[in-house]
Formats: structure tokens, C-alpha cells, sequence
């Protein structure tokens, strides 16, 4: 083959390749969330029946809430995600620093249907609520010795032996008010009074000796499961699908008072595709996904018309009876208190924690 025939079909097979890598591209969406068991169900109930319809492959990387990544990747150009999976902290600050896209989710969404869990924001559309709560093993504890408050919780003579907690303060805090105390509702203003944060590690501080903390969600069934702690606090879905792998009968008590976090869908600025990243957020929130999810994970679905679609048995795992001693992790008090005060905090409660 001549010279001037390899040049011609050197570039002709470098043209098929940018097509072929254009064409993989346009037909994919990159989503991170916190991976794990959730990751897994939204995958199923979501991610596969979306591709199955759309034909857009949809690419899973996974982190733990960390917004300097999204910033990174905003501040540089590169961006290798579409869509994040965010709570409500960090949908509020991202947006107000434009590193997520505002988005009129009216035109998109009927909006109605998600009011009970707040609403839309300006860049988030609620994807999920994740209940965080006291559980134990209900083999183990029965009868009076079953623990049904935080205060409980912070009692080690009557039930002697470790604890587990979040390694996140912005949920360690808000419970630690709960057990000297301050009802559900009541924590965001309590929280943010004068005094308030000190209150809270005053209580930390009563029961630091007899914590182990941890830093996943897996990670606190494990201590559950191993019988390395006697009692901790965990999120919903993650003990439903403990109780469901493992064959154990962990319990959640409801009635010592929960905190409730908004997760929220939001599509990265600057994403390429934002057209199909906004179809996968819509394909996400509609009924039917959401029921899946939920029949998966057992977490409480954002839209409202979902409720219809679940089995008995996930039904009666919500905590419908004890919904006004849940917190809810929003609002803007709460939000701006941790918007302006959480770096502090978060380095308070480190070096609390390796003391």
C-alpha cells in the first residue's frame, strides 16, 4: 500500500474511532452515589429498567458526600459525572455556588406529589428519605430490657457494653439532643441556640468511652450483625436489607426519635448531557421506580403515589405511627446553620473523636 494510501486510511480509522467513542458517549450517563446496598437497588429498580427503555447506558461511580469532587471537577471542565446523588447540605451549598444546575423541575415533574418530604429545590429533585434511628437486636433485648430512647441509648449501666454511631456530626449532634431531652421537632432551634452545640458534646462526652464509630453503612450492621455493639444508629434501608441477607431480627425504635434526611438527584454544571440526565431524574421519580426502590430497601419513596404500589409487609415497616418523632434533616434554619457553621464543627467533632 502506498504511503499516501496508509495516511488516508490511517485517518479514516481514527474518524470511525471518534465516532464510535462520540456515539458511547452521547449514549451513556455517568451517576455517583454512595454505593453499597442502596447502589445496588438503585441500579436494579432504576438504572436497568431506564437502559432497557432508553438505551442509555448508565456509568456508577460512588462517593461519600464529598463536594470538593463535584467542585473539583465543576472548577476545572473535567467532568467525569452527570447526575449526583446529594443531601440536602450539600444540594444547598452546591447550588448556591452554581456546581449544580438550577433547574425549573415544574416543566418537568408534577411537583405535587413530593411535597410531604419538602419539595423540590432549586437544583434538586427528592429522589429518597433516609430515616437514621436506635436499632437492636430484638433476640436479644426483650420485654423491659428492650431500649426505647436515646436516653436509653446513653445508658451503659443497664445495658453495659459498646455503641455505634456515625462518624457525622451532622447526625451524632442532632441525637445527642434527643437524649437529653430535646423532642424531635424541637432539635434544629435547640441546636442552634446559644449553647447548643456545647450541649450536644456535653452528652457526647458522657458516652464517648463506650462508642465505636463508623464510617459506612454497611459498616454499622456489621457491628450489629458481629455483635460487637449492643445497640446503634442506623439508617432504614440499611437494616431492612441486614434483616433480609442475614436472617437477624434487628429492630428499629421508632419511638426514641429519628432523623430523616432528604436525598436529592442533581445534575452536575456544565454535564453535556443534561438533557438526558434530566430524563433519568424524571424516569427516577416516577411511581413505579420509586416503588421498586422501595420494595428493595424498605426507605420511605418520595413520591406520594407510590405508597399504592407497596406490599403489606413494607408498609408496615414505616414508621406511620411515629411521625411526629421524626427530625427532618432541612429547612432553612437548619441549613444555613450548617452551611455556615459545619466546617467548624466537623473539626470540633474530629478532634473530639481522636481524643
Amino acid at each position: 500500500m502506498s504511503r499516501r494510501k496508509t495516511a488516508l486510511a490511517t485517518v479514516v480509522a481514527l474518524s470511525i474511532a471518534a465516532l464510535i467513542s462520540h456515539q458511547a458517549s452521547a449514549e451513556s450517563l455517568t451517576v455517583v452515589n454512595q454505593g453499597g446496598s442502596p447502589g445496588d437497588a438503585q441500579k436494579t429498580a432504576v438504572f436497568d429498567p431506564f437502559t432497557a427503555e432508553t438505551g442509555i447506558e448508565i456509568l456508577v461511580d460512588t462517593y461519600n458526600q464529598e463536594l470538593a469532587k463535584i467542585r473539583a471537577q465543576v472548577e476545572t471542565g473535567n467532568l467525569i459525572w452527570d447526575v449526583a446523588s446529594v443531601h440536602s447540605l450539600n444540594d444547598a451549598i452546591g447550588c448556591d455556588e452554581g456546581l449544580l444546575e438550577q433547574i425549573d423541575w415544574s416543566e418537568h415533574i408534577d411537583e405535587t406529589k413530593f411535597e410531604a418530604v419538602g419539595g423540590f429545590t432549586e437544583c434538586g429533585a427528592p429522589y429518597l428519605v433516609s430515616p437514621g434511628a436506635l436499632v437492636y437486636d430484638a433476640d436479644r433485648w426483650q420485654g423491659d430490657m428492650v431500649p426505647r430512647s436515646w436516653s436509653d441509648f446513653w445508658n451503659v449501666e443497664k445495658w453495659p457494653g459498646k455503641r455505634a454511631l456515625p462518624f457525622q456530626p451532622d447526625q451524632v449532634l442532632e441525637i445527642a439532643l434527643m437524649s437529653d431531652g430535646v423532642a424531635p421537632r424541637d432539635v434544629p432551634e435547640a441546636l442552634t441556640s446559644p449553647g447548643g452545640v456545647d450541649r450536644a458534646f456535653a452528652q457526647l462526652e458522657k458516652i464517648k468511652p463506650h462508642v465505636l464509630w463508623w464510617k459506612s453503612g454497611d459498616e454499622s450492621m456489621q457491628l450489629l450483625l458481629t455483635n460487637e455493639v449492643v445497640m446503634g444508629y442506623g439508617w432504614q434501608g440499611r437494616v431492612n436489607v441486614a434483616n433480609r441477607s442475614s436472617g437477624r431480627n434487628l429492630k428499629i425504635a421508632w419511638e426514641a426519635g429519628y432523623t430523616s434526611a432528604v436525598i436529592y438527584l442533581a445534575v452536575m454544571t456544565g454535564s453535556p448531557k443534561l438533557k438526558e440526565a434530566i430524563e433519568l431524574v424524571k424516569y427516577s421519580l416516577e411511581a413505579e421506580s420509586q416503588a421498586r426502590y422501595a420494595e428493595i430497601m424498605g426507605y420511605p419513596p418520595a413520591n406520594v403515589d407510590s405508597y399504592a404500589m407497596l406490599s403489606d409487609e413494607n408498609r408496615a415497616n414505616q414508621p406511620t405511627e411515629y411521625l411526629d418523632r421524626g427530625m427532618m434533616q432541612a429547612g432553612d434554619l437548619y441549613i444555613s446553620f450548617w452551611r455556615d457553621n459545619g466546617d467548624s464543627i466537623r473539626q470540633r467533632f474530629s478532634t473530639f473523636t481522636a481524643r
